[in-house]
């Protein structure tokens, strides 16, 4: 494969060379950001403070009860606790419930077929290329990164 780019970072990090340090710093500045963006948001959002937010934000996973003791989450409970929780906070209690199910066969998290077919079709491949990136695990290159945290 061979580069051809208006500048050293365009399509960096790129899964067919290994990273350089301008490209890895490139990156974690990006997400440094973010993650500050996140920490910010989960303080003001959770009423603590940055440092407090901080202490928590090192990556661990938590439990629904380590969650409120924590003070991240409200509650742990299913519909009909989530149902009861939005009325506190104004919002109809008979508003229908709808379960959304993705229609579309995944490869991956956040990566579809037909973002794989794109891809490969980029590459020139042939349309049967999705299933080889998702045998590859090309299909982790596309992860999302950032988890939307949904308000009232």
């Amino acid at each position: 494969l061979e580069e051809v780019k208006s500048s050293p970072l365009k399509a960096a990090p790129s899964p067919f060379k290994p990273t350089n340090d301008d490209e890895r710093a490139m990156v974690r500045k990006l997400i440094l950001d973010s993650y500050n963006w996140f920490v910010d948001i989960v303080a003001e959002r959770r009423k603590m403070s940055r440092e407090q937010a901080l202490v928590l934000a090192d990556g661990s996973i938590f439990t629904g009860r380590q969650g409120v003791a924590n003070g991240l989450i409200d509650a742990v409970g299913g519909e009909t606790v989530a149902v009861d929780w939005l009325a506190t906070k104004g919002v109809d209690a008979k508003l229908k419930v709808v379960e959304w199910k993705d229609t579309e066969r995944r490869s991956g998290f956040l990566f579809s077929k037909a973002m794989a077919q794109t891809i490969g079709s980029a590459l020139g491949l042939p349309a049967y290329s999705s299933d080889v990136i998702h045998e590859l695990g090309a299909d982790r290159l596309f992860l999302d990164g950032l988890v939307s945290v949904w308000h009232p």
